[in-house]
């Protein structure tokens, strides 16, 4: 089997932030599982007994390659943290657990964080012993990167021009049919003015590929200055005015109309709101920085896996 591997685990994604070795100098770790199995009982089914050794197997199996890749980044990042002098507080952790109930709430637009976080440490196995362990991994990783993440000044001019400059509600269709996208828009020219947008919304609901599709290709806050919108699309929604369909526009998704409903102005942000942009920006490259170190520390590590339920799973689990 491949003796490195750039695998970025959950742990690390849930902060954006959303889970043998050798370092560099050339330390080595041994991962084994044949010592003899443990005949600890973990439950009873019917009365009869089940030992723990009943079920490992499957575990490994099942899960061994992620819980694996947690133990490799735990090692090396305590190899780096030791080398480093470095220390974590209870309010690192605090921090890190803050932050993580500020992302969930976010993206889940309610304020009811820490109940979600219930919902997802159940969902995604993240109980008494790996809870505490992603914690203190991700204060660990924050505290080796705070130095690498600043923004440049061009970065925190695109963040407020994103963030405060004009809003576009527009809807898209996207179809690998150039035929198609050429039929639609000449349907919805030929509508009465007053039914065009839903003519075009529609469409978009049955026909489109674009994953705006079930909102009827409703994009309700599009910035064009946000580069992950082709810049065929932005554009073409310099040149439009509310209520106009664009040309079929060639971008990667597939040949696309974009029908402009209306324009939000841009506006003049307050100090805090300056604030919390650049404060955000901070996090998301943070969290890039921190996800790009966990993937080079476990690169790095010589793993050498010698049970065979848990080889499997390190050659074949996703």
């Amino acid at each position: 089997m491949p003796t490195r591997t750039t695998i970025c685990i959950f742990s690390v994604v849930l902060l954006a932030l959303l889970a043998g070795c050798t370092s560099s100098t050339g330390t080595h770790m041994r991962v084994s599982t044949q010592s003899k199995p443990d005949q600890h009982i973990i439950a009873l089914i019917n009365g009869s007994p089940i030992m723990q050794a009943q079920i490992a197997d499957d575990l490994k199996e099942q899960a061994g390659k992620a819980a694996l890749l947690d133990l490799i980044l735990d090692h090396q990042l305590e190899l780096e943290f030791r080398k480093l002098n470095l220390h974590i507080t209870p309010q690192d952790l605090d921090y890190e657990e803050s932050s993580f109930v500020r992302t969930i709430a976010d993206q889940s637009r309610q304020a009811q964080g820490y109940q979600l976080l219930d919902t997802l440490r159940s969902a995604k196995g993240l109980g008494p012993n790996r809870y505490p362990r992603l914690l203190r991994r991700n204060a660990i990783l924050r505290k080796l990167t705070k130095d690498t993440a600043q923004p440049t000044p061009s970065e925190t001019q695109l963040s407020e021009a994103i963030a405060f400059g004009p809003k576009h509600r527009v809807r898209i269709f996207v179809t690998e049919s150039r035929i198609d996208a050429s039929a639609l828009r000449n349907q919805v020219i030929n509508a009465p003015l007053e039914t065009q947008r839903w003519v075009f919304a529609d469409a978009c609901s049955t026909s489109s590929i674009h994953p705006s599709a079930p909102r009827g290709g409703l994009i309700t806050s599009l910035s064009i200055h946000n580069p992950s919108y082709p810049s065929a699309l932005s554009n073409a929604l310099e040149k439009l005015h509310p209520g106009e369909l664009s040309k079929i526009l060639a971008t990667d998704s597939g040949h696309t109309l974009i029908y402009l409903e209306s324009i939000t102005p841009a506006i003049h942000p307050t100090n805090e709101q300056l604030r919390f942009v650049h404060a955000q920006l901070r996090l998301r490259k943070q969290n890039a920085a921190m996800r790009k170190l966990a993937a080079e520390l476990i690169e790095q590590a010589d793993v050498i896996v010698m049970d065979r339920g848990l080889n499997w799973s390190w050659k074949n689990a996703s």
